[in-house]
């Protein structure tokens, strides 16, 4: 049995220029999530997918039927991370600056992002526990920070497949299940790098 990890088509909104506040970073993040999706070409890893899987999110929405043919399955659970605004009112950072405050956040359970941050790897969890026991090969179309955490899980379980820092569009990454016995009972996700990398992970 097959797991593929593929991420959105890109959509139509580039990330803010200049020095933006955290409120203005905020409405950049709720303009990205209704911003159109350009559909393109895709790269199904050469695998016929018999079920699909999608974050509820439009763009994910829209990829995974532009690239799959059959009943496309949403849920929340596959949702990209969500952060609490910072409570910084004027202040100005790039958007690099936002990056490295939001990832020290995340690393020291910082009370502002703490509650998103233990949310977001009990949703990992739970879709990992799913995946863990379907027996179709199953197309999974969600977010780069979500298959940056889910892939890491999968692999911990005992599949075979890629370590995922930033999962390029449009292109299914294979994990295979092989000998259960090699599995291990869920424990704190800890993917390698993706922390690093969580603010530009919003995709």
């Amino acid at each position: 049995m097959r797991i593929g990890l593929l991420r959105h088509f890109p959509v139509e909104r580039n990330l803010p220029q200049g020095w933006p506040t955290a409120a203005e970073l905020q409405l950049w993040r709720e303009s990205y999530d209704t911003s159109g999706t350009l559909v393109g070409k895709f790269d199904s890893g050469g695998v016929h997918w018999e079920a699909c899987l999608s974050s509820d999110l439009s763009r994910a929405m829209i990829t995974a039927r532009s690239v799959f043919n059959g009943n496309v399955e949403s849920t929340p659970l596959l949702r990209e991370a969500e952060f609490d605004p910072f409570q910084t009112g004027s202040v100005r950072l790039p958007v690099w600056g936002w990056r490295w405050l939001l990832r020290f956040a995340w690393m020291t359970g910082h009370q502002s992002q703490r509650a998103k941050r233990d949310e977001f790897r009990q949703r990992v969890l739970a879709i990992a526990d799913r995946l863990s026991g379907v027996e179709r090969d199953t197309l999974v179309v969600s977010h780069a920070g979500v298959m940056a955490y889910l892939s890491a899980e999968l692999r911990r379980r005992g599949f075979v497949g890629p370590k995922l820092r930033i999962a390029q569009h449009a292109r299914a990454y294979i994990y295979e299940r092989m000998n259960s016995e090699t599995a291990s009972e869920p424990k704190t996700v800890k993917p390698p790098g993706a922390l690093a990398e969580i603010w530009r992970l919003i995709s």
